[in-house]
Parts: C-alpha cells; sequence; structure tokens
C-alpha cells in the first residue's frame, strides 16, 4: 500500500518534468518522497518493505539526493534486516552516502574510520 502511495505521489510530482519544467524538482521530490517512506518502514521494522521501497534506487552514482537512500541500505546491510548481512556491502554503501553528503553516514564512518574525509 504504502509503496503505491510514493509512487502515485512521484508520478504526480514528475508530470510536468515530462514536459520539461521542473526535471530537477522531481527528482528531488522522488528522492525525498523514497527515503521518508523507507525511514518510516525502517523504524516501523518494516525491513523487507524498506528494502523494496529503496532498492530501485541503491545503485544511483553522482546524485546528493539518494545519499539518505544508500544509508538506510547501507543500515538493511549491516544489521542483516530484509537482507543478507554484509558488513562489506554495507561499509561500501556507507562511503557513497557520506561522499553524497550525508552527514549520518559521515557520522558513522568516523566512528569507526576516524575523522571522515570526502575523497577528491
Amino acid at each position: 500500500m504504502l509503496k503505491i502511495l510514493v509512487k502515485a505521489l512521484t508520478q504526480a510530482a514528475c508530470f510536468l518534468a515530462k514536459f520539461g519544467v521542473g526535471k530537477r524538482l522531481c527528482s528531488e521530490y522522488k528522492a525525498a518522497t523514497v527515503s521518508g517512506a523507507a525511514q518510516r518502514a525502517f523504524q516501523q521494522k518494516k525491513y523487507d518493505q524498506c528494502y523494496l521501497l529503496i532498492s530501485p534506487y541503491i545503485e544511483q552514482k553522482d546524485d546528493y539526493r539518494f545519499g539518505s537512500i544508500k544509508y538506510i541500505a547501507g543500515l538493511l546491510f549491516f544489521y542483516g534486516h530484509g537482507v543478507s548481512q554484509n558488513r562489506q556491502i554495507a561499509n561500501q554503501l556507507f562511503e557513497d552516502a557520506a561522499s553524497l553528503g550525508n552527514e549520518e553516514a559521515q557520522v558513522y564512518l568516523s566512528q569507526y574510520n576516524g575523522p571522515y574525509k570526502t575523497k577528491t
């Protein structure tokens, strides 16, 4: 149900983007909507639903809007919630999220690896 609602809201917000208007806003709205829904699912311990929401966006590259999604995916893999536990994948997702500006991922990496510095 939640996934259907997220999809409907995203489609509505992105309608104008098809005509060349508001493409950036569409992408930002999509990322914020998916991230918010995934955070709620994670907090409610609905890990399978959380993963279904974010899985299409895990592979997004170099787009700061998807940093929080990568962080949530990292948490799922770190703890093995809804997916097989894999700390190597989790740490890569935390690195990706941190490099996209996600502060939570930067804090996580700093706690385990010393002060986080962006790769440039």
